[in-house]
């Protein structure tokens, strides 16, 4: 297993303590040792600043009208021992967290990349993604957050995977903000999850989320939960179990722990998470159809939008189906799947 890049850094922090040389006032370690990775992680001796410096040929090194602007990191160019470097330094301490993700994620890239224009592309893109967690708040997911994003992978592992594989995972859009959490070629599912009693109510947040025209097949999958600190299964062990589970593929794998940097689950945050569990009271899977309690963008007049709207879960029993129906339709949509794959295969 890879040495952990904020090991590094502790253990380079050690070394500026015991005096050790540096090269042009920078003290560099290989982010990844074992591969063919020239990504660095490094500290400035002058400001003690961290940065990660990626060591690329002249001609590769791309414009810095292509760079990204970061909050709180600043861009740098080097040339270090004969060699071009870019890179980005930290430049607010209390995005140091973040910071630690963000080049434990650059790693896992840049050792994908076969060259180092490549390299530059998977760099600055990997930046790009990672503006918003640098402009957002470095203190965790919320509440409510945390309850909704262990309900979608609960719905991952305990549904999504077993019926249709590793594809399962390409399809989780709750990260991204679409309008249905999951959504495959030949259907969509939305969770949600609720802390109600009865009338249990869930918060349906526009009008597209519930249209099911878009959709072969749309499914509202309802978990009712309890929160208990110190029981139940937590956030950080929801995580770990589906990391097991996705550990044969690593192309699964790296969609999930993509998906997981875009829902803003961070590492460094996890003991923030650890002691607060769920239990399942009840789950219920509803079909969307013509009938089904809802508004949609047809239903609205001229003029408004932007609608959200409590759904009480009661008044939708008529349009609820029970195990085998959803492994019918789940199957179906791993279906269209395996059919999609072996055309792409030729």
């Amino acid at each position: 297993m890879p040495t952990k890049i904020d090991d590094l850094w502790a253990a380079m922090d050690r070394d500026i303590a015991t005096g050790e040389s540096a090269v042009g006032g920078w003290l560099l370690r290989l982010a990844r040792p074992t591969a063919d990775c020239p990504l660095f992680v490094a500290v400035d001796l002058a400001s003690r600043r961290r940065a990660v410096l990626l060591r690329l040929p002249v001609e590769s090194i791309p414009s810095r009208r292509r760079w990204p602007r970061c909050k709180g990191l600043e861009p740098l160019t080097l040339k270090l021992d004969g060699c071009e470097h870019i890179g980005v330094a930290l430049k607010e301490e209390r995005f140091t967290d973040v910071f630690s993700a963000l080049a434990e994620d650059l790693a896992r890239r840049i050792s994908e990349a076969p060259t180092p224009a490549d390299q530059a592309r998977a760099f600055l893109g990997q930046l790009s993604r990672w503006q918003k967690f640098l402009t957002a708040s470095s203190d965790g997911l919320t509440d409510e957050a945390q309850r909704g994003l262990w309900g979608e992978l609960r719905c991952l592992r305990e549904r999504l995977l077993p019926a249709l594989g590793y594809p399962a995972v390409v399809g989780w859009k709750g990260p991204e903000h679409a309008h249905q959490d999951f959504q495959y070629a030949s259907g969509a599912i939305e969770v949600k999850t609720t802390l109600a009693k009865q009338p249990q109510v869930v918060r349906i947040t526009s009008e597209r989320q519930l249209d099911d025209r878009a959709w072969p097949t749309l499914l509202l999958h309802v978990i009712a939960l309890d929160v208990r600190d110190g029981s139940g299964e937590t956030l950080p062990g929801m995580v770990a179990s589906l990391r097991a589970k996705l550990n044969a593929d690593p192309a699964a794998q790296d969609q999930f722990e993509d998906r997981l940097l875009l829902a803003g689950y961070l590492e460094a945050h996890t003991g923030r998470y650890a002691e607060r569990g769920y239990l399942v009271r009840s789950e219920v899977s509803l079909h969307v159809r013509r009938g089904f309690p809802m508004l949609t963008e047809r239903d609205l007049p001229a003029g408004v939008g932007d609608v959200s709207y409590g759904l009480t879960v009661a008044a939708c029993k008529t349009f609820s189906i029970g195990e085998t129906s959803l492994n019918k339709r789940l199957v179906g949509m791993a279906t269209v799947i395996k059919q999609r794959t072996r055309r792409n295969n030729g």
